[in-house]
């Protein structure tokens, strides 16, 4: 790393004085468990409505805008940005004039101005063994290349792992029948795609990405929906196998995202070789300093700000004071970054976003913000 020396910032954790630091090695040192100069925050995806109110702008609102997404980070004192490449192309419309959309992983969907309505999955589950492997060379990797060449964020790119993709090939109840009913079928379809998964890593890589994300959503509030034995045969082993040949074809750290209640399979996550977990969803029983305790040795800890009442509800003193207990509870010793506990939704109010920004730079001795 260069280090990139501005002036020096007080650190409260520490009470030391402290180097100032680039926004790669402030993210760097989060995941390695060392003391920054301010803890770094950085969001998994900033929503386009929400950013446009935040800029006062009129960006177009793709699903992923270079200049709208860099300029909000920059806006909020972000250090990273998390990036992916999910290639879709229309193959007809609906009498109506709606799009009719078909993947690279092969399933056609409706396209909705907010959200898809699946259509049609890429092949019966019964033909799994004909389910070719979606199109690398569809893939092009250049927003990742844009941030990596035009920007000073950390890069997280992102990959999908061996639930959330094939839940997204299927109506969800099918997806979670299929897996207990059609495990030896679910397993050959999960090969393909998680190989996939993997060259796409490894493309990123190769375009400047500094970590992967490998998001795959995988409980409700209340607890996994898969049951362990399905886990144990069809999840754990891939999120083995992704961390290794990622991390053997270029050794950066690997972080898993997941929301809602993780808390019976921590320890099978940790085991897996996850450098760093995202979400840690507050509403769904993931306590920051039960967690911290007890896995803040091994993994960094990204997220917890809550969603379902403090940013979206909450008054600006509520969250000023939620920013201030989840940063005293999880940032000492470093090992965290700062964020809310999904995505900055469209329906937060943007005063409580920039309440949030502005406690996290005090309660870091940051009044500037960098």
């Amino acid at each position: 790393m260069n280090n990139q020396v501005t002036d020096q910032a007080a650190n409260p954790i520490t009470n030391q004085n402290t180097v100032r630091m680039s926004k790669k090695e402030r993210v760097w040192a989060a995941i390695r468990h060392m003391e920054s100069d301010r803890v770094p925050k950085g969001e998994l995806y900033i929503q386009p409505q929400i950013a446009n109110k935040l800029l006062g702008a009129d960006y177009p609102t793709d699903h992923q805008h270079f200049e709208r997404d860099k300029k909000v980070r920059e806006l909020l004192h972000m250090d990273l940005v998390n990036v992916g490449d999910w290639p879709e192309w229309e193959i007809g419309q609906t009498d109506d004039g709606k799009k009719v959309l078909q993947s690279v992983y092969g399933q056609t969907f409706l396209a909705g101005e907010e959200s898809k309505c699946l259509l049609k999955p890429p092949v019966d589950i019964e033909d799994a063994g004909e389910y070719q492997e979606p199109d690398i060379a569809r893939v092009t990797g250049e927003l990742v290349e844009k941030y990596a060449k035009e920007t000073d964020f950390f890069v997280f790119a992102q990959v999908g792992g061996p639930i959330s993709m094939l839940n997204e090939m299927y109506p969800m109840e099918d997806y979670m029948v299929n897996c207990i009913t059609y495990p030896e079928e679910t397993h050959i379809l999960t090969e393909k795609v998680i190989a996939f998964e993997i060259k796409k890593a490894k493309l990123f890589l190769d375009k400047g990405a500094d970590a992967i994300l490998i998001a795959d959503d995988m409980a409700f509030n209340t607890g996994v929906f898969l049951p362990p034995y399905v886990m144990e045969e069809n999840v754990y082993p891939f999120y083995k196998q992704m961390i290794r040949e990622i991390k053997a074809y270029k050794n950066i750290p690997v972080f898993l995202h997941s929301d809602g209640n993780l808390n019976s399979v921590m320890d099978d996550l940790v085991e897996c070789g996850f450098d760093g977990i995202q979400s840690l969803q507050p509403s769904a029983g993931m306590d920051i300093r039960r967690i911290k305790d007890k896995y803040g040795e091994r993994l960094c800890l990204w997220g917890n700000i809550d969603l379902d009442y403090i940013m979206c509800f909450g008054t600006v003193e509520e969250v000023q004071a939620d920013v201030r207990k989840t940063i005293e509870a999880a940032s000492p010793g470093g090992g965290f970054i700062l964020s809310t506990c999904n995505t900055m939704v469209d329906i937060i109010p943007p005063e409580n976003i920039l309440a949030m920004i502005r406690e996290a730079d005090i309660q870091s001795g940051d009044d500037q913000g960098s």
